[in-house]
């Protein structure tokens, strides 16, 4: 049995730490070989603190607004005596809310621990990247890019091809891929819930971008008052490197990429 915590901005914001020092707390005094983990925002920071319950055979049950008072019910009957406590479980109406979304970008943010690689790799990460440095060309990633369609997300919808295309041949020998990362609108979290739930993504992404258009130095530029944020992102661009997915020779592939996190002050241009 493991249980995982949601620790976005949003849950931290809403007691999630204390929930979590609840819960290991009694089940270190119960004895349980149970693990209590970290995952990101699963959108729904309404309902934060968020606990969810997975069983040995994969079945999930979700808890919401489980503050720490709450914790000790949870661990007795779900825990101990396998009894679902359906007057914390989410209602049937936020379950169908969720079930209906189909997440592409944010698919697995609330699934997997954000400072963990490993979980990660176990969703299929960085065989991406090990396609395209293996079995791909520069252009053949264009294409690639071309054919799915992809454009920006802001307003103007640009097509992201086109704009990887244009760098790959613009002259010059140094090249540079920046991510911006900064929000500037009141309530746009998008960004933000990316980097502290599924930071490996980008970097994967950025690593991708880079050997297509030919440059092997990367930014990610990040407001500072994404503190969650910028901590993941370090942690995950650090994991990279120990295990080859960043640096001078990725895969041994002959292709280097590194980052950097350039840290904004927080204005909005």
């Amino acid at each position: 049995m493991r249980v995982v915590v949601g620790q976005g901005s949003c849950g931290i914001a809403t007691g999630a730490k204390k929930t979590v020092a609840a819960l290991e707390k009694l089940i270190a005094e119960k004895g349980l070989n149970v693990e209590v983990g970290t995952v990101g925002c699963v959108g729904t920071c309404y309902l934060e603190p968020i606990v969810d319950v997975y069983e040995d055979n994969g079945d999930m049950t979700r808890y919401v607004k489980v503050q720490p008072e709450k914790v000790e019910e949870i661990v007795e009957s779900h825990l101990v005596n396998h009894k679902v406590c359906e007057d914390l479980a989410i209602t049937e109406e936020d379950k169908q809310f969720i079930g209906k979304q189909q997440r592409v970008v944010l698919r697995n943010c609330g699934i997997i621990n954000p400072e963990d690689i490993d979980e990660y790799l176990a969703v299929d990460g960085y065989k991406a990247i090990e396609k395209v440095l293996k079995s791909m060309k520069p252009e053949e990633v264009i294409e690639e890019i071309k054919i799915s369609g992809l454009r920006g997300r802001g307003g103007a919808g640009f097509p992201t091809w086109f704009k990887w295309n244009a760098a790959k041949s613009s002259p010059g020998k140094e090249k540079y891929i920046v991510c911006n990362a900064d929000e500037g609108d009141p309530g746009a979290f998008m960004d933000r819930s990316i980097l502290e739930g599924d930071p490996h993504s980008v970097i994967e992404a950025m690593i991708i971008n880079g050997f297509a258009v030919g440059a092997h130095q990367g930014y990610i530029y990040v407001r500072a008052e994404y503190p969650v944020a910028v901590k993941r992102l370090g942690i995950a661009i650090n994991q990279a490197h120990e295990y080859g997915l960043l640096g001078d020779n990725i895969l041994d592939s002959g292709f280097g990429f590194n980052l950097e996190v350039r840290l904004g002050a927080g204005a909005f241009v």
